[in-house]
């Protein structure tokens, strides 16, 4: 069972992966500060006061979602009884990772930890697992996503604030159980019916 909370579960996972393989260099206080409050998953717009931020931070900013297409148009599940039940919605996640630091030093540190570790966790599960995703046998798979630079361009434009250098990261595959039910008829006797056709 997976609810639409899941989506909260994921960032929380991704905050927790990040800061629990965090080295020395990262610990600075100056840079993250003393607990992982820092790793923010607001845009990294509200995280800049005119053109720099005021304190460091990593902004995790989910900017996207997709439904997988391969996990579409499944069938019906059983219930109970004679009800069956719809699949779930299954959906990719697409987070822009900015640190958000007071040096361009810091923030490349920054988002090549960030990015070491994601490349040496690309399956997250078991324990790593937080929120309602506890506990569950889910796999999430981090998958470093190129954006051209004319597209990243348009997604800092439409922040009104000045470029920040950010990767992209596509989170996958997660889902959301659906509420909808339809009831089936059970099948009670099979007729199999054939006719010859002349000249046969």
């Amino acid at each position: 069972m997976s609810e639409y909370q899941v989506i909260n579960a994921v960032g929380e996972t991704l905050r927790t992966l990040i800061w629990e393989n965090r080295d020395s260099t990262i610990s600075d206080p100056s840079i993250l500060g003393t607990t992982d409050e820092r790793i923010s998953f607001e845009p990294p717009f509200k995280l800049v006061k005119d053109t720099e931020p005021e304190q460091g931070y990593l902004s995790v900013f989910l900017y996207r979602v997709i439904e997988n297409g391969d996990m579409k148009n499944r069938w019906l599940e059983p219930k109970n009884g004679n009800l069956l039940e719809y699949p779930p919605l299954f959906l990719n996640l697409f987070y822009l990772i900015t640190p958000l630091t007071n040096s361009a030093t810091n923030n490349n540190t920054l988002l090549g930890k960030t990015m070491q570790i994601f490349h040496d966790n690309g399956i997250v599960k078991g324990a790593a697992l937080r929120g309602i995703l506890e506990n569950t046998d889910t796999e999430l798979r981090l998958i470093l996503n190129p954006i051209s630079m004319e597209d990243m361009t348009k997604l800092w434009s439409s922040f009104m604030r000045p470029y920040h250098l950010s990767v992209s990261y596509e989170v996958k595959v997660i889902y959301i159980d659906s509420q909808r039910e339809t009831e089936a008829e059970r099948v009670r006797r099979k007729r199999i019916e054939y006719t010859q056709f002349a000249g046969a």
